[in-house]
């Protein structure tokens, strides 16, 4: 794997559940990542998809606070070349999961392939295929989760990235 990206300077793109509190540790995760943004240390970029999802009515409000004022993609038509990274993205997600079911997620990875230099995640799906997706994917765009995304930011902040 390349030595990763200074998330302090490069767009951050976030899946759906990226953000999403459950009651425990996690919770103070979430929040740390939310005042970096707010102290303008990292820039979130919504892909429209997931924009898309937060806007569910069922989407918990603290989700939709945190993401919906944020810059996002806006859906465009492909060209050729596109939508056959889309379709590669798609198969290397399916696996023997049913037709169309994880297009959606590709489409994420797609625009953060275009405008991230990070996906944060915490689907095991896109997880666990990040190994194959990265043959796909941009070098310079990493899939981590919220955790493993903080600790890259320690490291930058403390030096010992650099």
């Amino acid at each position: 794997m390349n030595r990763p990206l200074d998330a302090r300077r490069v767009n951050v793109t976030i899946d759906a559940n990226a953000l999403d509190k459950d009651g425990t540790a996690r919770d103070a995760v979430v929040d740390r990542a939310l005042r970096l943004r707010q102290a303008g240390k990292i820039r979130f970029v919504i892909p429209a998809g997931v924009r898309r999802e937060i806007e569910h009515p069922k989407t918990p409000q603290t989700v939709k606070d945190a993401v919906l004022p944020e810059i996002f993609t806006m859906p465009v038509g492909l060209n050729p070349q596109e939508q056959e990274f889309r379709q590669r993205l798609i198969a290397a997600l399916q696996g023997n999961a049913l037709p169309g079911k994880h297009a959606a997620d590709a489409y994420h990875l797609a625009e953060a392939g275009k405008y991230g230099g990070y996906f944060i995640t915490h689907d095991e799906r896109i997880l666990k295929k990040s190994g194959d997706l990265q043959n796909l994917l941009p070098p310079s765009l990493q899939i981590v989760t919220l955790e493993r995304f903080l600790e890259i930011v320690d490291d930058y902040e403390s030096g010992a990235a650099l």
